[in-house]
């Protein structure tokens, strides 16, 4: 005696369809069910429908009493199950900002991502990355809410807390994603292998999108990644998360000055419009860009109706005071940075410290091996990580540069943590490095040009006049910032040898905007020196 299954309502709707010879637009003009409702039951999508409309799809299908009441016993039956296993607010997507603005690029990104899956062979994971404050979050979300209607079987949430001590398990976060996905405690495997199967084989059934916030780590974010199918993960991190493989890329860079004026102007709404334009696009310049910045600004003001833009322009000019200003309630800037600041190893914290005392706009692995007092190929690691956590820029060119917000907590870490003399031994180690190479890239060009009998161990060596000349253009700002330091700080000497160097070079860059700071600060060492032998010696 053989024992069968009990047809589900989906193949028993689909099996009598069949019997009837009716395709599903005949059996929809003949129920009143539209054709798009009768697909969903035949693939599974409503489980149960409700009890007037089987009866109308038996009536439709001229079924006999037996047949038409076990039509009705298996759309009870779906409805039962649905109610049980239905996710209740599991892995809820979080509400989208009214205030949302500009991002359009990014936006458009996510969704052609998200459509472009649907070809042969396309990975379905989208990776926004990007340093602390810039909004990786809330455009996700509001991604999300906008693709919502491409996703019938649902769009879920989970955030992996991969900045703070304790990242979410993968274990945790497959077993909160299997109950959303509708799978009960007696179902989900207690292996991490077996439950990360069984996840990727439900996102391989359904449409559905899954957000992944925060991700921490390749090793975290790998088992909650579909494996084939429709279903799509859009995840966002700090790192880049250069190990995982086939995913689609997104670094997110700060808000254009037009469009953090007009996130600012959103956020304060009526508040707002008794200030000035300039001196909320003064505001948002102060801000970097950093949405969170932003928005930590525009909450202080429209919870302060008594305050106007300009008055908080003045608290943030102080550059002092910035970082402590940029808070609003349980926001605040240096918390972001703080997060990202404690995933370094020690070595690295401490590069990250001492690269706020470089006096230009950026810099190379030399100088950070040299402010760090460490060998060439231990900057670059420490660099590596710095870009990985999205603490520093960096650019085809080999250089590296901080946001200017990102430098100012550099600069809070550095007092925090270095005593006054360190700090103070350091700068006077940075500024004569600067001088002594600048001199030494300078004196390349003079016309009785010979290498010094003694070279200074801690120089590089210039071997050619292309590598001094792309030395000195490149680190202008630094090796200025370094003699405008030296001369207030009556180092005359050094001035003067760096400015005496600098005059066959200034030949060469002719439309250079400093060289007649570069002599003024010479000549003002001459006269401070006073002793033509003491200056004599400087120029041998």
């Amino acid at each position: 005696m053989s024992i069968t299954t009990p047809l589900r309502f989906a193949e028993l709707l689909r099996r009598h369809r069949h019997t009837a010879r009716m395709t599903l637009e005949q059996l929809a003009e003949a129920s009143g069910v539209s054709a798009r409702t009768l697909s969903d039951m035949e693939r599974g999508r409503s489980k149960g429908p409700q009890h007037r409309t089987v009866i109308a799809l038996a009536e439709a299908l001229a079924l006999g009493e037996a047949d038409r009441e076990r039509l009705i016993d298996q759309a009870r039956d779906g409805r039962l199950r649905d109610h049980w296993t239905r996710p209740t607010g599991l892995c809820e997507l979080p509400r989208s900002v009214d205030d949302f603005t500009g991002r359009a690029a990014e936006m458009a990104w996510t969704n052609d991502v998200v459509h472009a899956g649907d070809a042969p062979g396309a990975a379905g994971v989208a990776l926004i990355t990007g340093a602390a404050g810039l909004g990786k979050t809330t455009l996700a979300v509001r991604a999300a809410h906008a693709l919502r209607p491409h996703f019938p079987d649902g769009v879920f949430f989970v955030d992996l807390f991969g900045m703070s001590p304790q990242p979410l398990a993968v274990d945790d976060a497959l077993t909160r994603l299997l109950r959303a996905l509708g799978a009960t405690g007696r179902h989900i495997p207690h292996d991490t292998l077996a439950r990360a199967s069984l996840y990727r084989s439900l996102l391989r059934e359904r449409r559905v999108l899954v957000v992944l916030d925060n991700a921490g780590s390749e090793e975290q974010i790998r088992p909650l990644l579909p494996g084939g199918g429709r279903s799509r993960v859009l995840t966002t991190s700090r790192r880049l998360l250069a190990g995982l493989e086939g995913v689609h890329r997104l670094s997110l860079g700060p808000l254009p000055p037009a469009e953090a004026a007009e996130l600012l102007t959103g956020i304060l709404g009526e508040c707002g419009s008794s200030d000035g334009g300039a001196a909320i696009t003064e505001l948002a310049r102060l801000c970097g860009g950093l949405p969170l910045a932003v928005r930590i600004v525009g909450n202080r003001l429209a919870s302060r109706p008594g305050w106007q833009a300009a008055d908080l322009v003045n608290r943030l000019a102080d550059e002092e005071r910035r970082l402590d200003q940029l808070r609003a309630g349980d926001l605040k800037i240096a918390t972001a940075f703080t997060l990202s600041y404690e995933q370094l190893a020690v070595s690295a914290r401490r590069v990250f410290r001492r690269l706020a005392l470089v006096p230009g706009r950026d810099f190379d692995a030399s100088f950070a091996a040299v402010l760090g007092g460490i060998s060439i190929e231990d900057a670059w690691d420490a660099l590596d990580e710095l870009v990985d956590l999205g603490l520093l820029h960096d650019s085809t060119s080999g250089r590296y540069r901080f946001h200017d917000l990102v430098r100012l907590f550099a600069r809070a870490r550095l007092h925090e943590e270095d005593d006054a003399a360190d700090r103070d031994a350091l700068a006077v180690m940075m500024t004569s490095w600067l001088l002594r190479m600048a001199a030494a890239a300078g004196r390349r060009f003079g016309p009785a040009y010979g290498r010094p009998r003694r070279p200074d161990s801690d120089l590089a060596e210039f071997t050619s006049v292309e590598d001094a000349d792309h030395w000195l253009r490149a680190n202008v700002d630094n090796w200025m910032g370094a003699l405008r330091h030296a001369s207030s700080s009556g180092r005359h000497i050094e001035v003067l040898a760096c400015a005496e160097s600098m005059r066959w070079f200034s030949e060469r860059w002719i439309h250079g905007p400093h060289w007649q700071e570069v002599f003024t600060l010479g000549a003002e060492a001459v006269a401070a020196l006073g002793d033509p032998a003491q200056r004599s010696a400087t120029s041998t």
